[in-house]
C-alpha cells in the first residue's frame, strides 16, 4: 500500500501532553511504543524509515491530512461541534455514546442534527462506556461486543467506525495497534465481527491535570507539523485528533481550536477529512 500523501486526524480534547524520545511517545498518559506494534505497518518499513524526508524531500504541494474527532456526545456541546462544522465546512467525526443518544428529548434531537449534517461522520463508542470501569469491562471482550452492538442497533448506524472507550487501539484491516493495558482481546473480537476500530495519534484538553499541558492553537499546529514531520503518527503524513464535545463549552478553548482551524487552513500543506477515507488510497 502506497503512503504517499499527509493525512492529519484530531480528536477533541482540550489540553495535550506530548513528549518525544528515542523509544517512544506519550500522550495524556498514554504511552506509545513503536516497538510494541501489532502488525503496525504489515510488511511496510516502521514508521520511522518509511519515506523519511532526509532521503525523499517532501514536494511544496504535498498535503498532510487532518482528522479532528469528538468523543462522549451528544452533549452540552454538541451543537457547538455542528455550529463548527457547519462555520468552515469542515470534515469532523463524532463517536457517540448509546445511552447519553437515549437519555433524554434533549439529546436525542442533538442526534437527529448530527444525521442531517453531512459534515459530521457518527461513530459508536459503546453503549455504557464500560461505565467508566475499563478494566474490568474489557476483561470480557464478548460483552464488550455486545455493548457494541446494543449501540450501533440503537443508533441504526449503518456505518463501522468504532472507538473503544478508555483505550486507544487500532484495527483496521491488517493495521493494527496496542496499547500497554487491556483491551487487545476485545479490539479483536470486534474486528472478527467487522468493526473498524480507531484510536488517536494526539488529544487535546481544554484544562491541564493528571500531566497534560493546556495548548494554544498556534502550539497545537507546531505540535501537529512536527508529528507529521517526523513521522511519528499511526500511519504517515495523517493524523488523528482526539477532542470531546463538552469542552467545546469552554469558550477560551473554542477559540482555540478555530485558531487551530485557521492557521492549518492558510498553512496550505492541510486539508480536513472524514475517517472514512483514512485509509484510501491517494
Amino acid at each position: 500500500m502506497h503512503w504517499s500523501h499527509h493525512k492529519i486526524i484530531v480528536a477533541w480534547t482540550g489540553a495535550m501532553v506530548f513528549l518525544l524520545s528515542n523509544i517512544g511517545w506519550q500522550i495524556e498518559g498514554l504511552y506509545y511504543d513503536p516497538s510494541n506494534q501489532v502488525n503496525a505497518f504489515s510488511a511496510n518499513p516502521s514508521p520511522s524509515s518509511v519515506n523519511p524526508s532526509s532521503a525523499d524531500p517532501r514536494p511544496a504541494n504535498q498535503q498532510y491530512h487532518i482528522y479532528l474527532t469528538f468523543d462522549d456526545g451528544p452533549s452540552s456541546g454538541s451543537q457547538l461541534v455542528n455550529a463548527l462544522a457547519q462555520k468552515d465546512s469542515l470534515p469532523i467525526n463524532v463517536f457517540l455514546i448509546g445511552h447519553n443518544v437515549c437519555a433524554t428529548h434533549k439529546s436525542r434531537q442533538l442526534f437527529q442534527e448530527y444525521q442531517v449534517n453531512p459534515l459530521v461522520e457518527i461513530g459508536n463508542h459503546s453503549y455504557t462506556h464500560a461505565e467508566r470501569h475499563y478494566a474490568a469491562w474489557f476483561k470480557q471482550p464478548l460483552e464488550v461486543l455486545a455493548d457494541f452492538n446494543r449501540s450501533r442497533d440503537s443508533l441504526q448506524q449503518t456505518n463501522n467506525l468504532t472507538r473503544l472507550p478508555g483505550r486507544n487501539f487500532f484495527r483496521l484491516d491488517n493495521l493494527s495497534r496496542d496499547e500497554r493495558c487491556n483491551g487487545k482481546e476485545a479490539a479483536d473480537t470486534l474486528a472478527a465481527r467487522g468493526y473498524q476500530v480507531f484510536g488517536w495519534d494526539l488529544e487535546w484538553r481544554s484544562r491541564p491535570g493528571n500531566g497534560i499541558r493546556k495548548h494554544t492553537g498556534k502550539e497545537m499546529m507546531d505540535i501537529v507539523s512536527s508529528v507529521l514531520e517526523k513521522q511519528k503518527t499511526f500511519l504517515p503524513d495523517r493524523v488523528i485528533i482526539l477532542l470531546h464535545d463538552p469542552e467545546l463549552k469552554d469558550e477560551y478553548f473554542k477559540n482555540e481550536l478555530e485558531e487551530f482551524i485557521r492557521l492549518a487552513k492558510e498553512d496550505g500543506r492541510f486539508c480536513f477529512e472524514h475517517l472514512s477515507e483514512y485509509t484510501a488510497e491517494p
